[in-house]
């Protein structure tokens, strides 16, 4: 068997391998192929993916830090790698490292405002607020119509606490593109609402409700901060205009007022939800395992494991 015909039989062996669910078996399949043609980088990111999909995450991170710097080198980027390496990044928790892979590629494309975008995030979510504000101020001199970047501006400047900064930054992407007034308004309080400032976040819904009453989902959020500010009956009155505003969710809204109520320890109003929830959705498990959850919390056993005995049923 010639050389081109024992690479292509090795790489189908190694695909049918992961297909199967055979990554140990796969991983030394794909290695061979690397070691034998390192200038392959497809031969890279299957194996990338096989220590993925194995759960050996350090492993295919190194995999695409490979060809992350080999795309750099070659001056090619087609950014997938740095894509996996962002989202795997962020789903562990990484920061420190996300921040140093969105600088190297900066370095590399300075002119590119996704990149950008992307650095400044990182730095937000490293607690780098500074840093951020001027990565995203960057972005507002190169693209001045750029209403995104001014969000980015706005909440980079939310996690610095100057909040009138933050407020003139949304008012700009607002004054940009005013048909997304509401979405706006409603990413100002989600930031708010993350950082833990709820009068602000409250301010910011309500301004929000202002432009788009008719979006269901801003009362939900609504209602959450309300919950954090302890405003009970208020943020009852929230979701339920949002139940108003699409009846077919009501399910959803009441067992998601439930979530959120119990997570502040409130756990009587969260039954009070979740019986809602259940009234409007009978045949969902996971309404009678949330108001189990609560009746728990309460020393109710006896309704808890009654309802963990129906929410079985209904698996």
């Amino acid at each position: 068997m010639g050389e081109v015909e024992n690479t292509e039989y090795l790489l189908c062996l190694a695909d049918d391998l992961m297909k199967d669910k055979r990554y140990e078996d796969a991983i030394v399949l794909y290695k061979k192929l690397v070691d034998t043609h390192s200038d392959k980088d497809s031969f890279l990111l299957s194996l990338a993916w096989a220590y993925h999909d194995s759960g050996k995450i350090d492993d295919a991170i190194g995999c695409f830090e490979r060809l992350l710097n080999a795309e750099l080198e070659k001056k090619v980027f087609t950014g997938f790698a740095f894509d996996e390496l962002v989202r795997i990044y962020k789903v562990k928790g990484k920061y420190g490292r996300l921040v140093d892979v969105c600088e190297k590629v900066v370095a590399a494309q300075p002119e590119d405002i996704g990149f950008l975008n992307d650095l400044g995030d990182a730095y937000l979510r490293a607690n780098r607020a500074g840093e951020a504000v001027k990565v995203f101020m960057k972005m507002t001199e190169m693209d001045p119509d750029a209403s995104v970047a001014y969000c980015g501006l706005g909440n980079a400047r939310i996690a610095g606490e100057d909040f009138d900064g933050a407020e003139e930054a949304y008012q700009k992407a607002v004054e940009l593109d005013p048909a997304e007034t509401g979405s706006f308004y409603h990413r100002l309080a989600n930031a708010y609402l993350h950082a833990g400032h709820y009068e602000r976040a409250e301010k910011a819904y309500r301004k929000c409700l202002e432009f788009r009453d008719d979006e269901a989902m801003y009362h939900c959020g609504l209602g959450d901060v309300l919950v954090k500010l302890g405003k009970i009956d208020d943020a009852r009155d929230a979701y339920e205009k949002a139940v108003q505003r699409n009846r077919a969710y009501g399910s959803a809204y009441h067992n998601r007022l439930g979530n959120t109520l119990a997570r502040e320890n409130y756990h009587l109003q969260a039954i009070d939800a979740f019986q809602k929830s259940i009234a409007e959705d009978s045949h969902n498990p996971f309404c009678y395992i949330h108001i189990a959850e609560s009746y728990a919390a309460l020393g109710l056993a006896d309704l808890a494991e009654k309802a963990y005995v129906k929410a079985k049923s209904l698996k």
